[in-house]
């Protein structure tokens, strides 16, 4: 019995939230499962002040994508529905199908990052609370854990855009290319 309550606890806690989850570190290497396979997913959330339809607007809108996530977007809103996005500037096109539609209230993505072999699910829900949105973003089917990170970066830094585009009108994307293109031309100074 003792041990059903501590697995339950450690279940709650796990499954408490993004930041929890972010804190718990994990080795980066696959495990060997054998011929089971173990997916791992991450949900987080953020609260916009805005209702739900103008946010979900944001997601669903090609023209309201490109002013916070992608730099373009094509989405037809509708479930099978397809999607084609160029992220930060690379020529990789980033495709899948919608496979969930709620107007308003949920938008579930297929997601394949170009070159990459594994497909995985997003999926959007929009929570109205008075003149707030709670938006839970779910990252199902990672089949790593460093997936798994990856992933959790990623749409920390995406979710943060879109509440400061929503609230601030300030796009956060230029301060990513930023620091992406100094990181990469950045050279070591020599040693004397």
């Amino acid at each position: 019995m003792k041990a059903r309550v501590t697995a339950l606890m450690l279940f709650l806690w796990l499954a408490s939230g993004p930041a929890t989850a972010q804190h718990a570190k994990r080795a980066a290497k696959a495990e060997d499962t054998g011929p089971v396979t173990v997916t791992r997913s991450a949900t987080l959330r953020v609260t916009i002040t805005s209702d739900a339809v103008g946010i979900f607007n944001y997601w669903s809108d090609p023209r309201k994508l490109e002013l916070w996530f992608p730099d373009r977007a094509i989405i037809e809103p509708r479930i099978g529905g397809q999607y084609h996005f160029l992220l930060n500037g690379s020529q990789d096109m980033w495709s899948g199908v919608v496979t969930e539609f709620i107007k308003g209230n949920t938008l579930g993505l297929t997601w394949q990052p170009p070159n990459d072999p594994t497909q995985t699910n997003v999926r959007i829900k929009l929570s109205p609370q008075g003149g707030e949105t709670n938006v839970a973003l779910t990252h199902s089917d990672l089949t790593t854990s460093e997936a798994l990170e990856k992933a959790v970066t990623f749409w920390t830094f995406y979710l943060q855009n879109l509440k400061s585009v929503i609230e601030l009108s300030v796009d956060k994307r230029e301060e990513l290319r930023k620091k992406t293109t100094h990181a990469t031309t950045a050279r070591p100074k020599r040693r004397s």
